[in-house]
This record gives C-alpha cells, sequence and structure tokens, in this order.
C-alpha cells in the first residue's frame, strides 16, 4: 500500500468519511489498525475496509480505542448506557463491561473470548481493550472469526472475493444489523481509498517516519483518550559503534589524574 496516496484519498472533500483533513489522532488510529492488519489480518481489502468503517462508526470518528461514552454523543445514549445491563458491575471483579476499543467490546463473556487475541485476562483487566495495539487486534480477529455473530460467520462469508458483497449480514459480524446502512456507505469510501492506494498494507509503519498526513508518528504512539502521551524519543547518536571519541577522551584523563574513589 501506498500510504501517501491512502491518506490523500481519505482527505479528499467527496471521501465519504473524513473530508478534507484529518486530525493527528485519527491518523494514528488508522495507521494502528493498518499496523494489526499486516499481522493479524487475512489480506483482503474488503476486510480491511470494513474494519476501518467499523472503527470509524463505533469511535464516532476517533479511529482510537474509546469508553462507549465518549463514543455516544447523545445525552439519551448515555442515560440508556447507564441502564443497560451489560453496563453493570459484575464479580469476580466488580468491573462493567461496558464498550471499550475500537469495535467497543461489550458484555463479559466477549472480554473473556477476546483475551487470548489481546495476550491478556481481559475479564480482570477489561480497560486493556483501550491498549491501541490490542484494541485493533482485537478487531480484526473479531471480525475475522465471527465470534460476535450468532451465526458464527466471519467477515468473508457476507464480503467474499468471488460474489456479490452482503452489507446488511456484514453488520452481523459486530452488532446485529444496527445502522448497517450507514456502515456500508463509509465501507465503500474506505474500500475505494485503499484501492487508490495499491491494495492492502503489507509492512508496518516505519516507526522513525514521518506519516503522510503531515505528521511524526512513532508506531506505538497511539493513545487513548485520558492517556498519557508517549514519551519522548531516544535520540541515537550516528557515530558508529566501537568509535567513541569523548568517552575515549574521559577515559585517558581518568588514567592521568586519577578517577572517582
Amino acid at each position: 500500500m501506498n500510504r501517501t496516496a491512502f491518506f490523500t484519498a481519505l482527505r479528499r472533500r467527496g471521501s465519504g468519511v473524513f473530508g478534507t483533513s484529518l486530525s493527528q489522532q485519527q491518523v494514528r488510529g488508522i495507521e494502528g489498525i493498518l499496523d494489526a492488519f499486516v499481522s493479524h489480518g487475512d489480506g483482503r481489502a474488503k476486510t480491511l475496509a470494513y474494519a476501518l468503517a467499523t472503527a470509524y462508526h463505533e469511535t464516532a470518528r476517533r479511529m482510537v480505542p474509546v469508553r462507549e461514552t465518549l463514543a455516544k454523543d447523545d445525552a439519551t445514549a448515555r442515560h440508556r448506557l447507564r441502564q443497560a445491563r451489560y453496563a453493570q458491575p459484575e464479580p469476580p471483579y466488580g468491573h462493567a463491561y461496558y464498550g471499550r476499543g475500537q469495535v467497543q467490546l461489550t458484555w463479559k463473556r466477549n472480554y473473556e473470548r477476546s483475551s487470548e487475541d489481546a495476550g491478556v485476562d481481559l475479564v480482570r483487566y477489561p480497560d486493556k481493550a483501550l491498549d491501541p495495539v490490542i484494541g485493533a487486534r482485537i478487531l480484526i480477529r473479531g471480525l475475522l472469526d465471527g465470534r460476535w455473530n450468532g451465526r458464527g460467520f466471519g467477515i468473508a462469508h457476507y464480503l467474499p472475493d468471488a460474489r456479490k458483497d452482503d452489507l446488511k449480514g456484514a453488520r452481523r459480524t459486530v452488532n446485529i444489523t444496527d445502522k448497517w446502512e450507514v456502515i456500508a456507505g463509509y465501507y465503500r469510501s474506505f474500500l475505494m481509498a485503499i484501492r487508490n492506494a495499491g491494495g492492502v498494507p503489507r509492512d508496518t509503519v516505519n516507526p522513525a517516519s514521518v506519516s503522510q498526513a503531515g505528521f511524526t508518528e512513532r508506531k506505538c504512539g497511539l493513545t487513548s483518550p485520558g492517556s498519557k502521551p508517549d514519551a519522548a524519543p531516544r535520540v541515537v547518536s550516528d557515530t558508529k559503534p566501537g568509535f567513541r571519541p569523548l568517552a575515549m577522551l574521559l577515559s585517558i584523563l581518568t588514567l592521568v589524574f586519577g578517577g572517582k574513589r
């Protein structure tokens, strides 16, 4: 994938998603999903496009892992969330398993089923779903294996290579058919951008590179709302290993004048 072309396509006024600009947060979130797709995806443009469309909808366009309370902009929706059965504290840890991450993972059983992909016990530590690397991985793997679909079908069943897309059915891989038409529009927009960029990514982002949207990015630089920013990048000397003039000079002076006792 030519990521420069990909982000350029997303920033077009008629792109159907972001319009003419992308925030640094949105770029970082998208980069994280692209990288997760390289390591955990199936290599299909349709799968990646639906993952991006899902994140776009479920995070209210932020593209980074969020809590459900942040994704729900409407006051009535927030009130309903407080009343929802899945949002009530549960034993043994007293956590509430409301929506978290790019896919808004909900219900205790879904946290348990996604723990293997996360590499951590999400029932005990549900906020780990807000980690950008873990959240993107859960999104990709969940779409692929159909774990949230009562029929047990993954995204390839609904968006096959050789047949017409079933975009209403595709939404069943996440949340029955809720808002399926809206998300179908996002899917088409992301799919077009992927094709304009030459297809799906094959490599992860170079941590030292400057991203295609004009921001200096690092692979692990994604943050969720309220989290602390990463520490500043470590400065690495261009001096070749084994040749350190300053260290050599200090050693000579120590030998001549005596070291610290």
